[in-house]
């Protein structure tokens, strides 16, 4: 007999607050590239009209830059591949 290990709403719950947990990481993770990187984010600002756009679009992988993030692609160093991503994007959109 199957024994169910945890029940449908438990797992909403985690989701849920994986969900929340991932937003806040998104928000401060933006607030420190405003802060260290101010003209990158303003033009990121820019871009995508708002900041949590903009804060989305800093976390997802992008291939131009080899699946990596524009974050991933700054920690590496990569301060040109992130502006020329930028640079394409109302082309892209």
């Amino acid at each position: 007999m199957y024994e169910q290990l945890c029940s449908f709403e438990e797992l909403a719950a985690d989701v849920a607050a994986a969900d929340a947990f991932r937003e806040k990481v998104r928000r401060q993770a933006f607030d420190v590239l405003e802060r260290h990187a101010s003209t990158i984010a303003t033009m990121a600002l820019q871009l995508l009209g708002n900041r949590d756009r903009a804060a989305h679009w800093m976390c997802s992988r992008q291939r131009r830059l080899g699946g990596r993030s524009p974050y991933e692609a700054l920690a590496d160093g990569d301060v040109d591949c992130v502006w020329d991503l930028m640079a394409g994007i109302d082309q892209d959109e």
